[in-house]
């Protein structure tokens, strides 16, 4: 899957061959928890698969992606797209170890996210990237290209609303158009 800013030479990219080892921490708990409790076991499952990044033989990053398939309401859908369901494949977890925060890694795993996607599109039927972005990094995703999926996000607020949580805490569920410029 490699692509993105950092250099190959730098970056090295293997899909998870094992249980991770303890000590990634990526400053968010569900990502970490994820990536030490559920990773593997989804992997084997095939549910998902998780790609990591090493810098310097430390694992520095990683990415667990799925299929996915979107519904999109008929103001949102682009003029081309006739089917209110469609296919994507899921940025499902992303987290960047603390110490190798803000050197690009993630611009690079998510460039790569998106070149993976071109690339199943090319055989199957795929035209977005999807993910649920934390509140706080919705900006981030943004600036890259990705809009929220306003149809499927009034769904959660509304089943926020009617199981007591606080909506403006839930995860913003996005796309990237992969007829769209590179992230």
């Amino acid at each position: 899957m490699p692509h993105g800013g950092l250099s190959p030479h730098e970056v090295v990219v293997r899909v998870l061959g094992e249980p991770p080892k303890a000590g990634f921490d990526c400053g968010r708990e569900e990502q970490t928890r994820f990536l030490r409790e559920r990773a593997w076991a989804d992997q084997q499952a095939q549910l998902s698969v998780t790609y990591c990044y090493y810098l310097d033989e430390m694992l520095a990053a990683y990415a667990a992606v799925c299929m996915d398939a979107i519904a999109l309401g008929k103001k949102e859908r682009e003029s081309d797209v006739r089917y209110s369901q469609v296919g994507a494949v899921k940025l499902a977890q992303l987290g960047v170890s603390m110490p190798f925060q803000h050197r690009g890694i993630g611009r690079r795993l998510l460039a790569d996210v998106i070149g993976l996607a071109r690339k199943v599109a090319s055989e199957i039927g795929c035209r977005y990237v999807t993910l649920d972005a934390q509140p706080d990094l919705v900006a981030w995703y943004e600036r890259r290209g990705f809009k929220p999926n306003y149809l499927r996000q009034t769904e959660r607020i509304l089943d926020a609303l009617t199981h007591g949580r606080e909506p403006e805490r839930i995860a913003v569920s996005m796309r990237f158009d992969l007829r769209e410029a590179e992230a």
